[in-house]
Formats: structure tokens, sequence, C-alpha cells
């Protein structure tokens, strides 16, 4: 009988980074290729350590000695920003789609990829978790709508001074009719 793949006993940074290896591979998030060299397909420990300064995964759980001791929780948020880098979302994407996330909408979105890969032998894109992108403090709202079912585009007004004008074009070149209400935040 094999083991829920997703048990991961309190570790060492070595130990988290093998175990999201493992979890990784059976969502195939790790097959979509990247033309971006600072995407890694599975993140090693320097990589776990600007995750915590960026605010995508929790502090560890608890130190021994000098030790950073992981739980589950942050083998879940691990597997979740990969996937959803997997998908194309910047950091920025990632930390706003993933914030106030709860351990079991994480294991959800995890195990929901499971379910993917398991229902289609060999997918030709990685299976996306059902996080959604949450809208930016009202300080620094950015303009989201929702142009195709699963594509939702955030725009920031601040560089783009007409994000409907914007919203419009890339509708017009991806050839699908813009919704009318926004998706989220918007101005």
């Amino acid at each position: 009988m094999e083991t829920d793949p997703l048990h991961f006993d309190d570790g060492e940074l070595e130990a988290l980074c093998e175990r999201a290896a493992v979890v990784l591979a059976r969502t195939g998030a790790g097959a979509r290729e990247t033309t971006d060299a600072r995407v890694r397909e599975v993140p090693d420990g320097r990589t776990v350590r600007y995750y915590q300064s960026s605010g995508l995964l929790d502090r560890p759980a608890r130190y021994e000695g000098r030790r950073a001791i992981y739980g589950r929780r942050h083998l879940l948020q691990m597997v979740c920003v990969k996937l959803l880098q997997a998908r194309g979302l910047s950091l920025a994407q990632v930390q706003q789609a993933l914030a106030g996330a709860t351990t079991a909408q994480l294991e959800a979105a995890v195990r929901e990829a499971f379910a993917a890969v398991a229902a289609v032998p060999a997918p030709a894109h990685p299976i996306s978790p059902p996080l959604r992108p949450r809208p930016t403090p009202a300080g620094d709202a950015w303009f989201a709508r929702e142009l195709a079912p699963g594509v939702l585009v955030t725009v920031d007004p601040r560089r783009h001074p007409d994000p409907d004008s914007l919203m419009r074009r890339l509708a017009a070149a991806l050839a699908v009719p813009v919704p009318s209400t926004p998706t989220g935040e918007s101005r």
C-alpha cells in the first residue's frame, strides 16, 4: 500500500526539499519547460530561504539548536508555489494567489493536481491548483478582469492609465469577448 505522498513529519530543510521533489514529480509540474532560467523545477535550500523572506513560505515551525525544522504546511506551500509558477505566474502573482490560504486549501490544490494527472495519463500542460488571486490592499489597487475561464489578467493602473483600453486590445488579440464586469479589485 502506497503511503500518502503529502505525509511529512517535521524535518530539516534538505528533507523538505527532497519530499517536495517527490510530490512535484507526481503532479507533473516539472514537465513544463520554462524559458526563465531563474525558475527551478524543484526548489533547493537557497530557494526555500528566499521564499521565506518573500513571504511565500511560513517561517520554520521551530528550531533545534541552529537547525530549522519544517512541517507539512511548508511542504504544501512550496508545492503550490511551484504549481502556480508552472502555470506561468510570477512570484508576485503567486504571493497574491496564496495570501491567506489555509492548510486545507493548499492540500486540496495539491490533491486536485494529483487527481488531474491520474485522470489524464500525459498532460500537455501542468495542472493548476484551485487557488484564486486575491485583491491587493486598497492603497495599491490593481485592475483585474477574467478574459476567459481560468484566464485572469491584472493591470497596474500606475503603469497603464487606461486599463479598459488595454483589456480590449488583449481580448482582441486573443479573439475573446471582453466581459463587462471586472473580477476582483477594480480601480
